[in-house]
């Protein structure tokens, strides 16, 4: 599913969007620039997304002589600015969701129009394949066998996952969120990444509408729900030549989470060393020796060279399944198989009961 969208839309009404404007002022009371205001509109229970008017600009203001705090201008807008999780939006929640994006947009802005233009009416035909993205989230969601089981895995994932081009995973907020590219505040974001987080945990955090509670069988499963979430940024989406809203069809957005998804290198292992009968692995003295010391705690590539690390860690990778370029599991942890060979949970069985909840409120 779609799980955020940031889009430039052409202005197709011909209307401003009043949410009134930031600006700065010169000391003798003109206006240097000015942006404008974002207007948050409510969308079903209290999810709100933003719309913000694009290419608005001040022209010649004049300070009046009894206020110095009335400037004309002169508004020229070129389009519209969209922003938000229209899952939530829509829905009230983003436990399931649509994966098209012309299809969510349409819905976005037909749920959106008589907030932004109460006096418009029906909105006119615009073709929103066209659009431009500068941001789309894609999630789909891991089920393991019980609550108690997801925190592990996340602890497990951290010690023995690797993702090229964003190590190693860190795991945060209370080891329910696991992230792989996490930028740190202030600091530009990368132009992908992806987070792994308990969905359970999540929804203690951003409750969902109280009707969703006495929905059967809902907790259950979102308690036992890993969300997968990967974030592509404009940067990589013109990599990958998909920025237009059209380009995101249900199938792509299948295929492209699926892609990054497969670049997290899981290992082979789901052995325990304390265990492990290293004699019927028919293993060299040396590869004993060096798994020894990797259990220890020490990076091996401190030791030799280059060329060396890696053939030893081919072999050991091929003989054991353990990856000596991660750091070694301080505990014994959960086989990560199940997480690996789980596919992605579909629509679940408690969709409708839980749509048919929150219409009747709403």
């Amino acid at each position: 599913m779609i799980d955020w969208l940031s889009v430039e839309v052409p202005d197709f009404v011909g209307r401003p969007i009043n949410a009134g404007h930031v600006l700065k002022l010169s000391p003798a009371g003109n206006v240097e620039w000015s942006t404008a205001a974002r207007l948050n509109v409510e969308g079903s229970w209290s999810s709100n997304m933003t719309f913000r008017c694009l290419g608005a600009e001040f022209t010649d203001a004049k300070r009046d002589p009894h206020s110095s705090h009335h400037h004309s201008f002169t508004r020229k807008q070129s389009g519209l600015e969209i922003s938000g999780n229209p899952a939530k939006f829509l829905q009230g929640h983003n436990l399931f969701g649509c994966a098209d994006a012309v299809q969510l947009l349409d819905a976005v802005l037909e749920k959106a129009a008589p907030a932004i233009w109460p006096e418009l009416g029906e909105l006119p035909e615009f073709d929103l394949a066209e659009a431009p993205i500068s941001r789309i989230d894609l999630t789909a969601s891991w089920l393991v066998d019980r609550p108690s089981e997801v925190l592990p895995y996340l602890a497990a994932m951290s010690e023995r996952v690797w993702c090229p081009y964003r190590g190693r995973g860190a795991l945060e907020r209370n080891g329910c969120t696991l992230y792989f590219g996490r930028t740190d505040k202030g600091k530009r974001a990368k132009d992908w990444t992806l987070k792994i987080y308990s969905k359970g945990h999540d929804i203690g955090v951003h409750p969902l509408p109280l009707p969703a509670y006495h929905v059967p069988g809902l907790l259950d499963e979102v308690n036992r729900t890993l969300r997968v979430e990967l974030t592509l940024r404009t940067a990589e989406l013109k990599r990958l030549g998909l920025t237009m809203v059209g380009d995101w069809t249900p199938e792509k957005v299948r295929e492209v989470w699926e892609a990054y998804v497969a670049k997290l290198d899981f290992g082979e292992s789901v052995l325990n060393l304390d265990t492990l009968d290293l004699a019927e692995l028919c293993l060299k003295p040396r590869h004993v020796a060096f798994l020894g010391a990797w259990k220890a705690g020490n990076d091996l590539r401190a030791c030799m060279s280059k060329t060396a690390f890696y053939r030893l860690r081919s072999e050991l990778k091929e003989l054991t399944g353990h990856d000596i370029a991660l750091r070694c599991p301080k505990s014994n942890v959960v086989p990560l198989r199940r997480v690996i060979e789980a596919k992605p949970a579909g629509r679940p069985a408690w969709a409708d009961a839980l749509t048919d909840a929150l219409s009747n409120v709403a």
